[in-house]
């Protein structure tokens, strides 16, 4: 299949009640894990890398092997920009021929995120391309206690920002973290339907690792219709390498490339199963 817009993969997610996994890339290895693992379940798949890895890999050669391997999928494959903090950055994924691009202004005030989602909205539009906005707080917290109510969107800010950017999807804060959890999340899923019912635009969740999988099917009930996951594909390839060095400290390069493609492709295909994507290609 060829590439298609975020936009539709994630409104037959809502129509459905089912999530599309969102997985980062950082390599060759994880790319070939995540396409692999999507085409033996069947899954839709939007396929990213955020923006804050441009500076330790070479992103045109990976961008243009990203490209490649949609295309040749035999899914249905979005290639989205997460985390996109720029103008320049959000440029640079819509000149590679992503699909979606992701403006993370959740740092601004209000005002000022909502005026650059607005401007890089209307230009990517233009170009067939997606667009994800953020509001609220998903932070890299030590601790998950420190999420507080404070940190959650408010229903009449989302749906502000949502008519007036004209964002086809939204990433909103409702209890979860980027990175590694210390302590159990408590997600606010009275709050996540009620923000469903305000907004006309799929709903994303990041921070999506290690969740239950009742958290999981909770979150696609209220309105999540994306999941991220980033933080535990680089702990899989990681645990991988370490368990395989200590095994055999021998091991070649070529043969942890192949420990840690499979590491990943385990990680990856326990996401999937629990975000009744199965079989929901289109």
């Amino acid at each position: 299949m060829a590439l298609v817009a975020m936009k539709e993969l994630l409104q037959d997610a809502r129509k459905r009640k089912y999530a599309v996994g969102g997985f980062n890339v950082f390599n060759f290895e994880t790319l070939g894990a995540v396409i692999e693992v999507a085409e033996e379940l069947k899954t839709p798949l939007v396929l990213g890398i955020p923006e804050r890895l441009f500076k330790f890999v070479d992103v045109d050669t990976l961008s243009a092997a990203m490209s490649r391997a949609a295309q040749k999928a035999s899914v249905p494959v979005a290639l989205h920009l997460d985390h996109g903090h720029t103008y320049e950055g959000v440029m640079k994924a819509i000149r590679w021929g992503f699909t979606s691009v992701m403006f993370d202004g959740s740092a601004l005030s209000f005002e000022e995120n909502l005026k650059r989602t607005k401007e890089i909205t209307r230009i990517a539009h233009s170009l067939g391309v997606s667009v994800e906005g953020e509001l609220g707080y998903v932070g890299c917290y030590g601790n998950i206690q420190d999420i507080n109510e404070e940190n959650f969107v408010k229903p009449e800010m989302a749906h502000a920002f949502v008519e007036k950017t004209k964002v086809d999807a939204l990433a909103v804060a409702v209890g979860t973290n980027h990175g590694v959890y210390h302590g159990s999340p408590k997600l606010n899923f009275s709050r996540l339907s009620e923000l469903n019912s305000t907004v006309n635009v799929p709903l994303v969740m990041h921070g999506g690792s290690k969740l239950t999988k009742e958290d999981y099917y909770s979150s696609i009930q209220s309105g999540i219709t994306k999941i991220n996951i980033a933080t535990d594909m680089s702990l899989a390839a990681a645990e991988t390498v370490k368990a395989e060095v200590a095994k055999n400290q021998s091991a070649n390069y070529i043969y942890l490339m192949s420990m840690v493609k499979n590491g990943v492709k385990d990680a990856v295909r326990r996401y999937m199963l629990s975000f009744d994507c199965i079989s929901k290609a289109i």
